[in-house]
């Protein structure tokens, strides 16, 4: 895949997932943003899964910015994916102490 376009989609998704958890967050606090974690805890782990899944997304795109090459290789990939395990693992880790 050309690098810009994965670059397109990238931005693009990770636009879409703040801007409806932001919608959600407005829309579940009655307008007020003053939000209550009892019964919006599944929703709330949907959306952290898709916020991982653009913090993937945008890495793989970051480890692009080293490779000289137009498309998206393994590389980046495999790049990418280490810096998101990276992260969830840091954060995993900072919630046990």
């Amino acid at each position: 895949m050309n690098k810009k376009k994965f670059m397109l989609i990238t931005y693009t998704y990770i636009f879409i997932v703040v801007s409806l958890f932001a919608l959600y967050l407005y829309r579940a606090s009655g307008g007020q943003w003053q939000f209550e974690l009892d019964g919006h805890r599944g929703n709330l782990s949907i959306f952290l899964g898709l916020i991982f899944i653009g913090i993937i997304l945008a890495s793989i795109d970051f480890a692009g910015i080293r490779e000289k090459s137009n498309t998206v290789t393994k590389g980046m990939i495999f790049g990418g994916l280490t810096v998101a395990v990276f992260f969830l693992v840091w954060r995993a880790m900072m919630a046990l102490v």
